[in-house]
């Protein structure tokens, strides 16, 4: 079987042991994964060249060349190492009395290769590629070659999302059974091109034995969203309160509260400037509107869910400290709710109320103190370690964006495209997970699912409007037909 889920490295391993096939079964599988795709791409006709490592990952190798030759067509080996491993000896053992040819990694040119197979390594590659290994690395990189890596793109480590300092760059990254971290998630994934997990005969029961490092898939959540009953009133589904909005930036406030209605909240109560409460209630007629004055108004309200920071400004820094202070409902921060708490982050640790903050990498750069770079370096890393230091659910937002819960539950989501890196995009995701908590969705299933569905909704829509023309203000509806219909 294949999985949508994230797997470690160590229990990569004990799967492969516990599988109940001999290994010899497993690399044949392999192998004629590989040589699917092969044939798959047009490529099992080209000027083929396998680059071999000692292990395992060089026995997928050297089994992929075996069924290449036997089929008549052109293939070398390029062995960078001696084969070691025993599987690896056994197919090079075959390769070699098949008359297979071999060759130079010098031969790995531009104009040389059609198309390289990385075999050097797989999963269980720890450490940086050296010697004969880089020199083959930065070959295949130079070659021009169409780059097909088994299981991993040699050099990245399976468990991390960070770039080592060389790795192969593949087109296509046929990667056995479940994701892998680096498959999924920036700057490591920039390396995998297009990844296609394949089935090399795993049990089902034999992966279930074992607790996911993450999550991909978010059919999980969906289940878990209370379900609207037909006996039910306004107050079954909220009342979620806002504090959104100032007189420059209104449009925010509605996306979020739009957002909020379209994904299920029965009722929203937004809190905002005075200046904007009147272009608000126009724009947004369902919701009750009045002007932002203190803190005490905000704790006082008696609200399943509370959502503070679309387009507020810095105006209300002081409010959103004395709230948080005193509250016990679950509570989304974003934009400058988060900026509020940016550099005295350590207060805010005892809060009694479940907190979800929904930060981009420069705001979570602010919250850690440290650069954007580096926060960008290692997101799953920085994400998972932010949540459970602090205990927020945390939702590190771009590309492949990586939601952390303080248990270390984990969750990295695959939908979404380029169409969301508009102004705007993050107001509507904050009010689609504020929703979900209103309606009574834990706050890690809340910030899970409405991520996927945020993304999702940019999926539906690039169908039909393309990344440049689609609008943040389009999202909220396509979000709420994907949580009705699926």
């Amino acid at each position: 079987m294949i999985s949508n889920n994230v797997y470690l490295a160590a229990q990569f391993k004990e799967i492969d042991e516990n599988c109940g096939f001999d290994t010899d079964t497993l690399m044949q599988n392999a192998a004629k994964k590989l040589f699917d795709i092969l044939k798959a791409e047009g490529r099992h006709k080209d000027n083929i060249y396998i680059v071999c490592g000692k292990g395992n990952n060089g026995g997928d190798g050297y089994a992929l060349a075996c069924i290449l030759k036997n089929a008549g067509l052109r293939v070398a080996v390029c062995a960078v190492d001696k084969p070691t491993s025993p599987l690896a000896i056994k197919y090079h053992k075959l390769y070699v009395e098949s008359k297979g040819q071999f060759c130079n990694i010098k031969l790995i040119e531009p104009g040389g290769a059609d198309t390289v197979v990385d075999c050097m390594f797989g999963f269980s590659f720890k450490g940086e590629l050296r010697g004969e290994y880089a020199r083959a690395a930065e070959a295949i990189n130079k070659s021009g070659a169409f780059v097909i890596a088994a299981d991993l793109p040699s050099g990245l480590y399976a468990d991390s999302d960070e770039r080592p300092p060389l790795a192969v760059k593949a087109d296509i990254t046929c990667s056995f059974t479940a994701y892998k971290c680096a498959l999924l998630s920036n700057p490591a994934k920039e390396l995998c091109g297009k990844v296609i997990i394949a089935d090399i005969g795993i049990p089902e029961e034999i992966l279930n034995r074992f607790t996911p490092y993450a999550y991909t898939d978010c059919k999980k959540f969906i289940s878990e969203l209370p379900k609207r009953q037909d006996n039910s009133h306004k107050g079954s589904y909220g009342p979620l309160v806002a504090l959104c909005g100032n007189e420059d930036m209104s449009g925010a406030a509605f996306l979020a509260c739009n957002a909020a209605y379209r994904t299920g909240t029965g009722l929203v109560k937004l809190y905002t400037h005075k200046n904007a409460a009147l272009p608000l209630k126009t724009m947004l007629p369902e919701a009750i509107i009045k002007e932002a004055i203190n803190a005490d108004t905000l704790i006082n309200e008696k609200c399943k869910a509370l959502l503070i920071g679309c387009g507020c400004g810095r105006s209300y820094d002081h409010i959103i400290t004395e709230v948080l202070k005193h509250i016990s409902t679950a509570t989304v921060l974003d934009a400058d709710g988060i900026n509020c708490i940016a550099g005295n982050i350590e207060l805010y640790k005892s809060v009694s109320c479940p907190l979800i903050i929904t930060p981009h990498p420069a705001e979570m750069a602010r919250l850690m103190e440290v650069s954007t770079d580096e926060v960008n370096a290692s997101r799953i890393k920085h994400t998972k370690n932010f949540a459970e230091a602090y205990g927020f659910v945390t939702v590190l937002k771009g590309n492949a964006t990586v939601i952390a819960a303080p248990d270390g539950s984990l969750y990295i989501n695959r939908t979404g495209n380029s169409g969301l890196a508009k102004g705007g995009s993050g107001d509507v995701l904050a009010g689609i997970i504020a929703s979900l908590c209103a309606q009574g969705a834990e706050p890690f299933v809340a910030a899970a699912l409405g991520v996927y569905i945020h993304g999702a909704a940019a999926d539906r829509l690039l169908k039909t409007k393309g990344a440049y023309a689609m609008m943040p203000s389009e999202l909220a509806e396509e979000a709420g037909k994907i949580l009705y219909f699926g």
